[in-house]
């Protein structure tokens, strides 16, 4: 029996954002992309005293007999010549720590090597410090891929390490969480390992962000925004005259991921962009940063019905003090959410 395809709208209760041809908006076809989470690595390579590196989270596992990996890289890249022609790379997987490392290497950096930790590899390519996995591979064959090349490479040695890797989904940073539908293990198992996200504060922040990011969705989706214009709207109110890479830094978004967010203020006339690269909100923009927050704050106190308020200023004092403890260790200026 033939089965009719159905409309789009008609699969699920999930409500449609968006749907269309790629070919007539490559933005709407990244967003898309982007609701498949990957990690991120860095690859790198040398050339003697020349080394070149490229932030990317297109690498993928290709075939464990022969042990085969695949990646892409932008033709557009500064690193592309290198890339295109040489016989070694290295993969340096990335852990949930090294969110800065990964806007470093895909910054415009000329020298990018020279303030962070490596040593060379097997075939030279350098490897990164603090990474939880390396592999070192040769090119074993190159590929056309529209404005991409694609690299599969010969993994010749490789290094796993302890850590939690960074994830790259929606636009964002974020880390791995235990599903809530998961059977947990056994709770003196738990006990026994001090090192479980059930007993990592840090990591129990994290999910809580992320968590309640994800229950704010509806409120972001009633005023017609994604996470990623949410928080630039909110960067932009905070610091007016921001630039892209400021904005990238505070919200821990791509840079892709910003410019997107900003073309699309600007088209809505929410957002306006100096020749220096200064932005500002128009009228109509604050007054749809003021409706976020006003929502944020009723969900906030939402959330909050029936915690005691002791428990609450525990909370905040301890939370308070670990932002100004990492302030101070990094001079970062206070990062912009969508709510807040």
């Amino acid at each position: 029996m033939m089965v009719q395809s159905p409309d789009q709208r008609t699969l699920s209760a999930a409500l449609l954002v968006e749907q269309g041809n790629p070919a007539d908006d490559p933005r709407m076809f990244r967003r898309c992309l982007s609701q498949y989470g990957t990690g991120v690595a860095i690859l790198t390579t040398a050339d003697g005293a020349d080394r070149s590196a490229v932030t990317v989270n297109s690498f993928s596992s290709l075939s464990l007999d022969p042990p085969l990996l695949l990646w892409s890289i932008d033709k557009k890249s500064r690193s592309f010549p290198a890339f295109s022609t040489c016989k070694y790379f290295a993969v340096n997987i990335l852990s949930s720590e090294q969110i800065e490392l990964s806007r470093h290497f895909s910054s415009k950096v000329v020298d990018k090597f020279e303030s962070v930790e490596w040593a060379a590899g097997r075939f030279e390519s350098p490897l990164l410090a603090g990474c939880i996995a390396h592999f070192e591979c040769s090119v074993d064959a190159r590929h056309e891929g529209g404005d991409h090349m694609i690299l599969i490479g010969h993994v010749k040695q490789l290094a796993r390490f302890e850590g939690i890797p960074l994830i790259f989904s929606q636009g964002q940073y974020n880390i791995p969480c235990e599903h809530p539908d998961v059977p947990a293990e056994p709770e003196a198992i738990a006990d026994a390992r001090p090192d479980t996200p059930s007993n990592n504060v840090l990591q129990q922040i994290f999910n809580a962000h992320h968590s309640l990011s994800e229950a704010f969705e509806e409120h972001r989706r009633a005023e017609g925004v994604s996470v990623a214009v949410a928080r630039v709207l909110a960067s932009v109110c905070s610091y007016p005259g921001i630039k892209a890479d400021g904005i990238a830094s505070q919200t821990y978004l791509g840079q892709r991921d910003v410019e997107d967010a900003v073309s699309e203020l600007a088209k809505k006339s929410l957002l306006t962009r100096a020749d220096n690269g200064g932005m500002q909100l128009t009228e109509a923009g604050l007054a749809l940063r003021e409706a976020i927050r006003e929502r944020w704050i009723a969900f906030q106190d939402a959330q909050l019905e029936g915690v005691p308020s002791p428990e609450i200023a525990v909370v905040m004092r301890t939370l308070s003090r670990l932002i100004g403890r990492t302030r101070k260790q990094e001079g970062n200026a206070t990062v912009a959410v969508d709510g807040g």
